[in-house]
């Protein structure tokens, strides 16, 4: 798994309309440590088809480089979703990135929303990793991005986390990017400070169903258990973000399902 530039990705999906109307996995390539249960239809014909990809161990190791291409065709909608918390591993006597990195299309008229749950950086790990979304015409995204430490009372062992989102229309135009980076000795500062927090995650909508988004995630806080939470408008009128400091992982891990659950089907 430890690879150069330019590789192909070890999970590569293409979903698109059946001749029924709804939303089928048309291709797939899945390599080892990868492994893809059928999709399902969780609200009929009409909704989501939602895909687990299930990752041998659940774990990024340091060095490994992970490569994910989805695309939602016109039409489609797709949720992607994880089996838990991804642990990313350390290796303090070779200290070692760990990579993993998402390509996303959505065409025309599509849904695709990446509902993954938060990573959990042991300590000393070092993860990177770049999301890249192509969103189309009347297309909506969702994106789910979240991380806390295995042990937040460690000491800092030269650890980190960078996230780097860029979205674009098709013909490559910027529409939103958005980079975010953190060292384990600011997440030990921000814990030790009053109510300090130990988990983060961003929720970024964005597309075309901006009205019922809106309606559902009102900019300004937003109250959730054992969090700081607000949304706000995406620069360049993209959609909304919406950013969440928790206590603990567990409360970033219920921040997150509560957010799903306000996402309609």
């Amino acid at each position: 798994m430890k690879d150069g530039p330019g590789e192909a990705p070890q999970v590569a999906l293409v979903c698109g309309l059946a001749r029924d109307g709804g939303t089928a996995l048309l291709e797939r390539h899945v390599e080892w440590p990868w492994s893809l249960p059928r999709g399902y239809r969780r609200a009929g014909r009409d909704g989501p088809l939602t895909v687990l990809p299930q990752c041998a161990g659940a774990a990024l190791l340091p060095g490994d480089r992970w490569r994910h291409r989805i695309e939602a065709q016109a039409g489609a909608k797709v949720d992607l979703i994880s089996a838990g918390a991804l642990l990313v591993h350390a290796d303090r006597k070779r200290p070692r990135v760990a990579r993993s990195d998402w390509e996303l299309m959505a065409g025309e008229g599509a849904v695709l929303r990446h509902l993954q749950d938060p990573n959990v950086l042991m300590t000393g790990a070092r993860m990177a990793q770049r999301i890249d979304l192509t969103l189309a015409p009347g297309a909506t995204a969702v994106l789910f991005d979240g991380m806390c430490r295995q042990s937040p009372e460690a000491g800092d062992a030269g650890g980190w986390w960078l996230s780097d989102l860029q979205v674009t229309a098709p013909g490559g135009r910027v529409l939103l990017r958005d980079r975010q980076r953190v060292s384990e000795a600011d997440l030990a500062g921000i814990r030790a400070l009053p109510g300090g927090a130990a988990a983060f995650g961003t929720v970024t909508m964005l597309g075309a169903d901006h009205g019922a988004l809106r309606q559902a995630f009102p900019e300004g806080a937003m109250a959730l258990r054992d969090c700081y939470a607000a949304c706000g408008a995406a620069r360049g009128g993209a959609g909304l973000v919406l950013r969440i400091a928790a206590r603990t992982g567990g409360a970033l891990d219920r921040a997150f399902r509560h957010v799903r659950e306000r996402l309609r089907p």
